[in-house]
């Protein structure tokens, strides 16, 4: 096993050659995932992963968390296994937009072949033209997922299966940008708040309502919710949860000055020092990346590119619980959402935080979102040059 340092994305970054899962310990896997919590992007190079094996191996490292499937567990009191089945039987407890969002999902995934929580990134269709995997066409901007959510998943995997070559799957760190400001505006930045709203087409422009459907309830599903700006990684660094697809004013700040801001940030971190686009040499990459302050990107041909996602968290490799804020309300507003998730998913390796614990462990573990925080005013502050919109509203429509 060669570890070496990816060109680019600042002081973060390895490639790891040399493993072949057919021979790979669990031990030795372990390393790897202590080994990725300090790097934040880990690229296994032609790794020799199947797609039925995703699951099992990634697994290892934490649960998958979904955010929309614990939201969606909440409002119907059932499992989101059980609201599929009911889905699929034409069930009249499920609301007609949410049974078409389940059918949209289950089209996306196979649980019963590649295991639960795993999605296909695809731009192939199926014979009807329905496409069977997410973001079927088109470049993908700059973001996370899940960054309109307190309580977002910490951590993402994505193995590049076939038809690969041609297109890249690109990341920006921005630890070092944060590193590298003046003290007096770090201090600044850590006190900041952004508020988060979904805009259609920011990830993903040409979109249908289907797809955007899927972005909303996994981006950001409520309008005004209040994320602060920095934040501490599972694995102790500290950076911006900066994802430009949802960042829509900053709390306090007018249009103008919170346009400003973004200007400022968007300046300095969208630079090649710190950005990485990994371009597919071969089929059988396995990336693995932080969610919490890196952001991700993909350009290229992708019309027949078959990936596998796979959105989790990092208990299995932390010593203790993962609380990524740094000031109230939002550390107890973390907590009690954390454990309201736990409990409707029915996570059982999950380390929770002491409601009374004030202190933040380096290493950690990741979260949901389930209730909207607003403004103290009940409103959000539109960038300049955007009109006040009503907020994005679900459709019926199918993902064809």
């Amino acid at each position: 096993m060669r570890v070496s340092k990816i060109p680019g994305l600042g002081r973060f970054g390895v490639y790891i050659d040399g493993v072949d899962f057919n021979h790979l310990t669990h031990e030795e896997w372990m390393e790897i995932g202590k080994l990725h919590l300090d790097t934040l992007v880990t690229i296994v190079r032609d790794c020799k992963l199947s797609p039925t094996a995703f699951n099992g191996w990634i697994t290892q490292f934490g649960d998958s968390r979904v955010s929309f499937e614990a939201a969606l567990a909440k409002k119907y009191g059932q499992p989101i296994s059980k609201l599929a089945e009911l889905a699929v039987a034409g069930d009249s407890l499920l609301s007609p937009v949410d049974s078409q969002f389940l059918h949209n999902c289950m089209r996306l995934g196979s649980p019963q072949e590649l295991g639960a929580g795993v999605l296909r990134v695809s731009g192939r269709v199926d014979a009807d033209g329905n496409p069977l995997g997410m973001f079927r066409e088109g470049e993908l901007l700059w973001h996370s997922n899940e960054s309109g959510s307190l309580t977002f998943s910490p951590a993402v995997a994505l193995l590049a299966s076939e038809n690969v070559v041609g297109s890249s799957t690109g990341f920006v760190s921005t630890t070092d940008w944060y590193e590298a400001q003046s003290e007096a505006f770090r201090s600044e930045l850590d006190e900041m708040v952004i508020v988060h709203r979904f805009t259609p087409g920011r990830i993903n422009p040409g979109l249908n309502q289907g797809q955007d459907d899927i972005m909303y309830r996994n981006m950001c599903p409520v309008d005004d919710v209040e994320v602060p700006l920095v934040i501490r990684s599972p694995g102790g660094h500290m950076g911006l949860h900066y994802s430009v697809n949802t960042i829509y004013g900053v709390k306090g700040m007018s249009p103008e000055e919170s346009l400003r801001l973004f200007t400022r940030i968007n300046e300095g971190l969208f630079v090649d020092k710190y950005i990485y686009d990994h371009w597919y040499q071969q089929n059988g990459d396995l990336c693995l990346f932080d969610n919490s302050i890196v952001l991700h990107r993909r350009k290229g041909d992708i019309k027949n590119r078959l990936c596998y996602r796979f959105q989790y968290d990092y208990s299995h490799l932390q010593d203790g619980p993962y609380v990524p804020y740094l000031q109230e309300p939002y550390i107890g507003r973390y907590k009690t959402e954390i454990r309201e998730i736990v409990e409707l998913m029915g996570l059982q390796s999950f380390k929770l935080p002491r409601a009374d614990s004030q202190t933040t462990p380096a290493h950690s573990r990741g979260a949901y979102w389930l209730e909207p925080y607003q403004l103290a005013d009940g409103k959000a502050k539109a960038i300049v040059g955007e009109e006040p919109r009503p907020s994005y509203q679900p459709g019926h429509a199918s993902l064809g």
